[in-house]
Order: C-alpha cells, then sequence, then structure tokens
C-alpha cells in the first residue's frame, strides 16, 4: 500500500461492502437498471432485491455504451428500468457509510482478486503486485490485472485504488479521468500528471 509522510489525512470510510454470490447465474432475473449522478460523473447500476450486480461510469464512454457493457455480462436476464430500487444502495455508497450488498460471480480467481481489492483502505493505493501477493500468487501480476479489470461492481469494489508499480495510475475500464477523480474524492496520494514540455 502507498503512503507517505506527506500524505494528507484520509477521511473515514464507514461503507462495508457484503459480497454474496447468489443467484448463481442471471436465467430468469429481473435486473433493475438506473442512471445516477455522482460528484465523480455520471454511473449506470444494476442490481435486483437490494444487491448490486454492476456499476459503471459514463465519461469516456456514452451512457449507452455503458449500459451496452454492463448487460452483456447478464444476457439472460430481463432488465427493467427502476431507479428507484438500486438508490438506497446508491445512496449509501455516496454517502460512505452503511452496508452495501455486492453480487461478485466469476471464476475462483477472479473472485478472489475482487475480494482482495476491498482490503485496500479507503485512500490507499495498491499495486498489481501488491494485489498478487496478497492472494498467495505473487508471479500472477497480469492475470490479476485482467481479473481487476473485469470487476463488475467498479466503485464499491475499489478497483480504481489498483495502481502500477511506482504508483502511476495505469489503465482504468472507465477512464483514466474517472479513476483520478474518485482517488482524489478518497484522499488518495497519486502521481501528479506529467506536464507537457513547453
Amino acid at each position: 500500500m502507498v503512503r507517505t509522510l506527506f500524505s494528507p489525512s484520509q477521511p473515514e470510510s464507514e461503507l462495508q461492502v457484503v459480497v454474496v454470490s447468489t443467484p448463481p447465474d442471471d436465467e430468469d432475473v429481473v435486473l433493475c437498471i438506473g442512471r445516477f449522478t455522482t460528484p465523480v460523473g455520471a454511473i449506470i447500476a444494476i442490481g435486483a432485491e437490494g444487491t448490486i450486480w454492476g456499476l459503471g461510469f459514463a465519461g469516456e464512454m456514452s451512457e449507452e455504451a455503458v449500459r451496452h457493457d454492463l448487460t452483456r455480462r447478464w444476457p439472460r436476464a430481463r432488465y427493467v428500468e427502476a431507479p428507484e430500487a438500486l438508490a438506497p444502495a446508491i445512496s449509501v455508497l455516496l454517502k460512505n457509510q452503511g452496508e452495501m450488498r455486492v453480487r461478485l460471480v466469476g471464476s475462483a480467481f477472479q473472485v478472489k482478486v475482487w475480494r482482495a481489492l476491498l482490503d485496500i483502505p479507503f485512500g490507499e493505493l495498491a499495486s498489481y503486485g501488491d494485489i498478487a501477493h496478497m492472494i498467495g500468487q505473487p508471479n500472477a501480476i497480469r492475470a490479476v490485472g485482467t481479473a481487476v479489470g473485469q470487476n463488475p461492481v467498479s466503485w464499491a469494489v475499489p478497483c480504481h485504488r489498483v495502481t502500477r508499480k511506482g504508483g502511476t495510475l495505469g489503465g482504468y475500464h472507465w477512464g483514466a479521468a474517472i479513476k483520478r477523480a474518485i482517488l482524489t474524492r478518497e484522499g488518495a496520494s497519486i502521481a501528479p500528471l506529467a506536464i507537457p514540455s513547453l
């Protein structure tokens, strides 16, 4: 985890993310979908019965592209536009306070990586190598990077807190500007942007 003597004091996080893995697939599931405005941009959320299944950011991607990106992950589900059903969970996320349930279903390796992301403290960073060590597979750095990029519940499962070795941002499925905005909001110490030559 990256912390320095000069890191600003971190705001406290009282968000507790509870991971569920049911139902095991999306057959005959009705999923609610909705758009929400946040301090870091518009998000599209998908979920059912108080559990968030997917969360993505519009910005570099259009809202339509984000919806497509998320809904293709559960092709057998039926989607209903119902932001009011998702609003309580999104409110918890925005306040960074309370309990939020997320559904994480993937390969055993993916789920292990996604659960490790939940162990990165609010306002701190970890490298892909750090995550590989956390899950007991120090040589799986590339596979960790792939799994991090496939996280279905961005922000709540904090893949944005993973950077390249040395603290440079690295990629982010929803765009580098969104990643930088979330980390700034959390008070994380991130490498400054390069200053273009004059």
